[in-house]
C-alpha cells in the first residue's frame, strides 16, 4: 500500500494578510461628558506605524468616530461632521435619515455639508431616532 502526502489547496490571488487575523485591540476613549467608553477595535483596523508605535487604519478611525457618536448625548446642535458620524452609525444613507424623521434627502446632505443646520423640530426628531436606535443597540459593523 503506498501512502501519498496530500498537497495544501491552491490558492487563487494574493496571499492572504496577517493583519486579517490579527487579534482585536482593546482600547478606551474618554468621552466629553467625562465617560470612559471600551471597545474592542477588530485587528484589521488596526497597524504599526513607522517607530513600531499602535496605529489606526482609516477604517479604524471610522470605526471609533461611530462608537463615540452613539454614545454621545446629543444636546445643542451638532455638527455636520457629527450628523454625519451619527447616520453612518446607524447604517443608513442620507434618503433613509430624512425618510425617518420626515426630511428630503437634500435637506440631510446640507445639514453634512454645513450649508444648512437642523430646524427645531428635525433636531427633535433626529434626537428621538437615535435614542430609539441606543435603546435598541445597534451593531457596529466590525
Amino acid at each position: 500500500m503506498t501512502v501519498t502526502a496530500k498537497k495544501a489547496p491552491y490558492r487563487r490571488g494574493r496571499p492572504r494578510r496577517p493583519e486579517l487575523d490579527a487579534p482585536g485591540l482593546p482600547y478606551t476613549m474618554k468621552l466629553a461628558d467625562g465617560r470612559t467608553v471600551f471597545v474592542e477595535v477588530p485587528g484589521r483596523m488596526v497597524t504599526r506605524d513607522r517607530s513600531g508605535e499602535t496605529a489606526f487604519t482609516p477604517e479604524g478611525v471610522q470605526f471609533l468616530d461611530r462608537v463615540r457618536a452613539l454614545a454621545i448625548n446629543l444636546e445643542g446642535k451638532p455638527s455636520p461632521a457629527f450628523i454625519t458620524a451619527l447616520r453612518e452609525a446607524a447604517g443608513m444613507t442620507q434618503e433613509e435619515l430624512g425618510r425617518r424623521i420626515g426630511r428630503h434627502k437634500l435637506s440631510v446632505a446640507r445639514w453634512e455639508w454645513g450649508t444648512l443646520h437642523p430646524d427645531g423640530e428635525a433636531l427633535a426628531r433626529l434626537r428621538k431616532l437615535f435614542r430609539e436606535l441606543k435603546a435598541s443597540g445597534v451593531v457596529l459593523p466590525g
